[in-house]
């Protein structure tokens, strides 16, 4: 890179991200990201939505399905059998140790009895699923391999610091608010006037997010789950409209110049697990080795700490080729 051009990219992330501080992704401390000044809102969440020249190898999880029953799948989640049987929704007292492994997941027996309703809780979503897609717009595909991944779907607060079915936590949440006016709109209700992003708005948006029920058929309010796959949604696009600015903050270009839409979702993944610092880092490292357009493999390249290395697995975990799409005409 040119001194010149390195001078001037060094200033806009200087100026953009010069006040660190421990709010930013899911897990982990972040970096302060300012408002939208440099980069218009509308150019963020149309990086976020930009579907042209989508890779077929990449179409496994970003195809929007037309129909629910296209998301259907049936795989053995150990965990959420383990609440049912816990919650005494599923009767496992006949199996070795009440069906329970001693890390609170069911063993063999009590997920033979468990599949049944596992099976149903999982399918519960799909059409709550897509119909984001139509007001949101987060992949359907990964959106429901974020919930398997994050929760099993038992929209709980079971671990403890984690919430809802993505197991968003106090930080994550907070950061979510600070970035998106709307979602804290929509979090503080009739409060909007007297309601900032804080710990106690996180809180307030956890009692949405958080829908098990002891006296609900199945365990859970499936009312209230389906709300909570619309603010699940609204917090995971925050953190694609957060990732698109960290990567005009990483390279001076915007995002759709930089990554392609599978990649910014992936990245997006990455934040929402290993946080923007991550992110920012190996954007930035894998855009001096490029100049240019970078793809996964030139991010995964460089993307070598424990920490950022766990958010490139577990992107991956999430875009995980599990169906089999588009359908076969």
């Amino acid at each position: 890179m040119p001194d010149k051009k390195r001078f001037i990219n060094g200033l806009i992330v200087f100026i953009s991200i010069s006040a660190p501080f421990l709010l930013g992704a899911i897990r982990t401390s972040e970096i302060n990201l300012p408002s939208l000044s440099n980069y218009s809102s509308a150019k963020v969440v149309s990086s976020c939505l930009n579907r042209d020249n989508i890779p077929d190898a990449e179409m496994g999880w970003t195809y929007v399905p037309t129909t629910a029953n296209q998301l259907y799948s049936a795989d053995n989640l150990q965990w959420l059998a383990g609440r049912l049987i816990s919650a005494q929704i599923v009767d496992a007292s006949n199996c070795p140790a009440g069906g329970l492994a001693a890390n609170g997941y069911a063993n063999a027996c009590g997920m033979w009895l468990a599949q049944p309703n596992v099976i149903k809780i999982q399918n519960s979503l799909n059409q709550a699923i897509i119909d984001q897609y139509t007001s949101i717009g987060v992949p359907p595909v990964l959106l429901k391999q974020l919930i398997r991944t994050e929760s099993q779907f038992w929209p709980s607060a079971d671990v403890p610091g984690h919430y809802g079915l993505g197991n968003v936590t106090t930080l994550g949440a907070v950061n979510a608010l600070k970035w998106n006016p709307d979602l804290l709109a929509i979090v503080c209700g009739s409060s909007e006037n007297d309601c900032i992003a804080n710990n106690v708005t996180a809180e307030m948006m956890f009692e949405k997010m958080v829908s098990t029920c002891p006296t609900c058929v199945g365990g859970i309010n499936t009312e209230k789950t389906n709300q909570s796959v619309l603010l699940l949604s609204r917090v995971v696009m925050t953190y694609c409209q957060q990732t698109a600015q960290l990567i005009f903050n990483a390279t001076g270009w915007r995002s759709d110049l930089v990554v392609d839409y599978p990649t910014l979702w992936k990245l997006t993944m990455m934040n929402y697990n290993s946080g923007s610092t991550c992110v920012f880092n190996t954007v930035r490292d894998a855009f001096k080795r490029t100049q240019g357009p970078i793809d996964w493999l030139n991010l995964s390249a460089v993307a070598t700490s424990g920490q950022c290395s766990r958010g490139i697995y577990y992107a991956n975990e999430v875009t995980a080729n599990n169906y089999n799409f588009p359908p076969k005409k």
